[in-house]
């Protein structure tokens, strides 16, 4: 009961930096965004760099149901990527989140 808990407030926090990173792209505030988006990645325990060196089954394993979480976050930070213009960025982000997402079903 602790554990879903847990992870209730965690989704939530981290549904809200989403929430406020898309908001400042709308508004053109990439840096910030980005920042809210590194807050994000740091709550569960990551740093989207170190993400992006692991492979797929690597970052389902170390997260477990927390997986969704961070496809979450790797569609958010595709969005960054795209107004950025850093299309080949965005797309393997929403890859990889598509592959993390069929670990949690």
């Amino acid at each position: 009961m602790q554990q879903r808990d847990y992870i209730e407030r965690m989704i939530q926090q981290i549904a809200a930096f989403i929430a406020a990173a898309l908001g400042k792209v709308a508004r053109g505030e990439l840096a910030e965004a980005q920042r809210d988006l590194d807050v994000a990645w740091s709550q569960l325990g990551l740093r989207l760099r170190d993400v992006l060196l692991l492979d797929d089954a690597t970052v389902r394993a170390m997260l477990g149901p927390k997986a969704e979480l961070a496809a979450r976050l790797a569609v958010a930070q595709a969005i960054v990527e795209e107004a950025r213009g850093a299309t080949a960025q965005a797309a393997t982000l929403r890859t990889r989140a598509a592959i993390w997402r069929e670990g949690t079903t």
